[in-house]
């Protein structure tokens, strides 16, 4: 198996809620299950925590500028969590809450930083260097849509409190089928968050490190010119590492998700430019391309501009339903921004 078919597989490995999956077994499951349909839900929720051991192979240097106000660009005007906790998740856009990284337990060191924010859900994982989750936090609007965006409680949760307010620890096995501690509670009225952390101490640690109060913009340096009739954009990741020096990043990887109807989504990827064991077959909006068929299908530009960038079905279980027609249209329509460095000038919308 190629390396970009272990970053891609390992892509879809964690949108399918697994830590290793093989491109053969992937391909094997795919055609098996193409024709079962799943909610947009429970698919969806499986993308916040990625697989970091693609994100650790990559390592565009793109230093973004020290900010003093939000991670990532800030939204100004728009109401925080705090203030209108129905927002959440409202818009792929945004990003109703921030991290205090200085908070985070000082033992592990924090390496790759991943945001997500997706239907009626946001996210943050943090991870070590070793590709190891530090911890996660998902915050939704309803405890049915935090319920319906993460795995169950591996065996029965019990009951708790979380500074005077009810609710659940359990675990939850997360990558390489590790069990971290999941605490759940609704912490501030119609917020409701859970918490992955390798014990509930920490957990509470963690989600103190949570700002209520910021709002930013989960920007990537993707944007398409169009949309197919009938699509939507779902979802947004941004992928940080964290830097030497504090509130400065290196950009990792970028995805954007479309939703085409029906059980189709397409996951754009952008992340470092290469082409190691890349083999041209096409030509694809003037750049040199290959259609990716071993175990599954996608399309490969490893040149496009200063990134490369992945064009493949969003969904591991239909991982065949993309066609080189569709992944051509997208490619057609991409744009990405030359500078790196500076997110306050990417798009602020994937579609406009």
């Amino acid at each position: 198996m190629s390396g970009i078919e272990t970053r891609l597989a390992q892509s879809l490995a964690a949108r399918a809620g697994r830590g290793q999956v093989e491109v053969g077994e992937l391909a094997g499951r795919a055609m098996t299950t193409a024709g079962r349909i799943r909610t947009r839900r429970r698919v969806a929720g499986g993308a916040a925590l990625v697989v970091l051991v693609m994100a650790a192979a990559l390592g565009v240097r793109a230093v973004l500028p020290e900010r003093k106000d939000t991670t990532l660009p800030v939204a100004l005007g728009v109401p925080s969590a705090l203030s209108r906790p129905e927002g959440i998740g409202e818009d792929p856009g945004l990003l109703h809450f921030d991290l205090d990284m200085g908070k985070l337990p000082g033992d592990a060191r924090a390496s790759i930083v991943v945001w997500s924010s997706e239907e009626e859900r946001e996210s943050v994982a943090v991870y070590a260097a070793d590709d190891r989750l530090i911890a996660a936090v998902h915050l939704a609007p309803s405890a049915l849509d935090l319920r319906r965006g993460l795995p169950t409680f591996d065996g029965a949760a019990v009951d708790t409190t979380v500074g005077g307010r009810p609710g659940k620890v359990g675990t939850v096995e997360v990558g390489n089928l590790m069990p971290y501690a999941d605490l759940r509670w609704e912490p501030r009225d119609g917020i409701f968050a859970a918490v992955w952390a390798r014990d509930r101490a920490t957990a509470e640690r963690v989600f103190d490190a949570v700002r209520l109060d910021r709002v930013q913009r989960c920007v990537t340096p993707m944007r398409l010119s169009a949309l197919p009739a009938g699509a939507s954009w779902t979802e947004c990741q941004t992928a940080l590492r964290v830097g030497q020096v504090p509130g400065r990043y290196v950009w990792a990887w970028s995805t954007l998700m479309i939703w085409q109807g029906g059980v189709e989504w397409v996951q754009l990827w952008a992340g470092e430019r290469g082409n190691a064991q890349f083999k041209q077959d096409r030509v694809v909006a003037g750049r040199p391309a290959q259609w990716l068929t071993d175990g599954m299908r996608g399309l490969w530009i490893p040149g496009f501009g200063p990134v490369s960038v992945h064009i493949l079905e969003g969904n591991p279980y239909h991982a065949d339903l993309l066609s080189e027609e569709e992944a051509v249209w997208y490619a057609e329509r991409l744009q990405i921004s030359e500078d790196l460095t500076n997110p306050d000038a990417w798009p602020t919308s994937a579609t406009r």
